[in-house]
């Protein structure tokens, strides 16, 4: 019996939900945001400025939307931080809540992300890489639905933009984490290199907010994953063209398909084993960019 991971009926939707805005530390004015995006394709973008949830109600238009976000920060010291994403369906205009940078004295990393659940937002832990997390502050955080698998603005400031191997470190110690790639757009560079396509039941926010908690997307830089689930006792994947295509496990060790002869990948299958905690699976195309699945889940820890 074949089972997709992503919902039968429904529609793709495009977006960014990590930017940033001259509301906060960004180059682009709100509406040079949600013009750019509009004319790059996209179906929806979150302006997730620093400490400030603003809903930028009047800049939708055309059937683009605007999920109300903010980034929320505690700094520790110039070099070391924790950044968490919040994505709200509160509505929320020019509110006072959490509208401050906190500081380790004043909030804990676990406060902040209890704070964030409260109010019913789609939580991220933001380039944990970047922001020089240590393996046990990552670990022992409670309460994020994902990590920042991929995060363009940082990789092009430092390579401090990709938590893979964090994922699954993550999800090999039981924990239930989706991924998201994202632009964190300040500055030009930043634009248009990490996005989510969202399986949404219908093109309104809260059919997007819903399918980013059950996990109804997928994360990429460029390659188009078309259909994900199992079938037959086998993880299935079909995709556009690919050079590789890598099904990633706990606790076996997955396995990878690699296109030969200058030839490429349209679908792939890892026959389960039975042991296996999670699989997701990963596509990169022939310029190096990957997208990511969420995993799907066996195991009770999960």
């Amino acid at each position: 019996m074949k089972k997709s991971y992503f919902p039968e009926n429904g529609i793709w939707l495009k977006g960014n939900i990590h930017s940033h805005s001259t509301v906060s530390d960004g180059l682009f004015t709100p509406s040079e945001l949600v013009r750019g995006y509009m004319e790059q394709g996209y179906d929806f973008l979150s302006m997730t400025d620093h400490n400030i949830l603003e809903a930028h109600d009047d800049l939708a238009k055309d059937g683009f939307l605007l999920l109300t976000g903010l980034e929320h920060d505690i700094e520790y010291s110039p070099d070391k931080c924790t950044h968490v994403v919040g994505l709200s369906m509160a509505g929320k205009n020019h509110t006072d809540y959490l509208c401050k940078r906190y500081s380790a004295a004043e909030l804990t990393d676990q406060q902040m992300v209890d704070m964030m659940r409260a109010d019913g937002q789609f939580v991220s832990l933001a380039h944990p890489v970047w922001s020089r997390m240590k393996w046990e502050e990552i670990k022992d955080l409670e309460g994020c639905h994902a990590i920042e698998v991929y995060n363009n603005g940082t990789e092009h400031l430092c390579h401090g933009g990709n938590a893979e191997v964090l994922w699954d470190l993550l999800l090999r110690e039981g924990k239930k984490l989706f991924a998201t790639a994202v632009d964190d757009v300040h500055v030009a560079d930043d634009l248009y290199g990490g996005w989510v396509w969202v399986k949404a039941a219908e093109r309104t926010k809260e059919a997007i907010m819903a399918a980013l908690h059950s996990g109804a997307y997928y994360s990429t830089m460029g390659p188009v994953i078309h259909d994900f689930g199992v079938e037959n006792g086998q993880v299935y994947i079909s995709c556009s063209n690919c050079r590789e295509i890598h099904f990633v496990t706990y606790s076996r060790r997955g396995k990878s398909f690699f296109a030969e002869n200058g030839g490429s990948l349209t679908e792939a299958a890892y026959q389960m084993e039975g042991s296996e905690a999670y699989v997701r699976a990963v596509c990169v195309d022939e310029n190096g960019r990957s997208a990511w699945t969420n995993p799907i889940f066996f195991d009770e820890r999960a």
